[in-house]
């Protein structure tokens, strides 16, 4: 079922790969305020917002400084010494203490105009990228979150590539509602969507990384969707490459933004 959400707004400001874990509390909580202070309507936060020990900590904590509307995406550090089911867990208690802090499922259409709604997802690298299962990379992820630490090589593959196709086809029904509505749909994910968008110091990924830093399966379903809505503009904006870039195809544009460990900031402010 899609969930309808109305929030009324003319600007966003957008940050990623926060990492807040790697701060003081002094240093977060300015973070927090340059969010409270910005001139935007909404901040948008595309994951890696912490890791699973102090995700709830930090969301708590980013709700009782920001009282504007926080809609955000969890990343893969953000289950990190965790779980996935506990790092939904917390989304789910700090989102009954701190209505302003939302977390987007892959099943919401958020409307921010008559001419502008957001959908957003976690997403995952598909594991079929670049040089797919072959891939020499060794991501923390399999070692630091549980139900991937647990699994043998070949299983943890086929974890990964099933929650980057269930990230695809749970948000496909949103997107299409969206894209049948507004003139403009931003689309909220933390891995970037296409192999062209999974930016890293100045170019894109080397094969051998793609499997982990793109979410093709994604990509396959906003080409659908896109296509079958030519006059509609959507606008992906991910992260967790920690590279800046941008792709365009046709009526659908992808912005990663770059970022540093200990140096988070507003990547930009966007007109809705």
């Amino acid at each position: 079922m899609i969930a309808r959400v109305s929030l009324p707004a003319q600007s966003a400001a957008w940050a990623t790969d926060l990492h807040l874990n790697f701060l003081e509390r002094e240093r977060s909580d300015a973070l927090f305020l340059s969010f409270a202070a910005c001139p935007a309507d909404i901040i948008l936060l595309s994951g890696d917002i912490s890791d699973g020990v102090r995700l709830e900590t930090h969301l708590l904590r980013l709700g009782e400084l920001v009282k504007k509307p926080v809609l955000y995406v969890l990343g893969n550090h953000d289950r990190y010494h965790t779980t996935f089911a506990e790092a939904d867990d917390i989304a789910a208690r700090v989102g009954a203490r701190h209505r302003h802090l939302i977390r987007l499922k892959g099943t919401e259409v958020v409307s921010f105009s008559p001419r502008t709604a957001l959908v957003g997802i976690d997403g995952w690298g598909d594991g079929t990228s670049g040089t797919g299962s072959s891939s020499t990379v060794v991501l923390n992820d399999s070692i630091h979150i549980g139900e991937l630490a647990r699994l043998p090589e070949a299983e943890c593959w086929a974890l990964i590539q099933r929650l980057a196709r269930d990230s695809a086809e749970r948000i496909e029904p949103a997107l299409r509602q969206a894209a049948g509505e507004f003139g403009r749909v931003i689309v909220l994910t933390h891995v970037p969507p296409f192999p062209e968008a999974a930016w890293h110091a100045g170019r894109t990924s080397d094969p051998d990384f793609l499997p982990h830093f793109c979410n093709a399966r994604l990509g396959e379903t906003l080409r659908r969707v896109s296509a079958s809505h030519p006059g509609t503009e959507f606008l992906g904006l991910c992260g967790h490459t920690h590279g800046a870039g941008q792709y365009v195809e046709r009526n659908l544009t992808v912005i990663t933004a770059g970022a540093e460990y200990r140096k988070p900031r507003i990547d930009r402010l966007l007109e809705l």
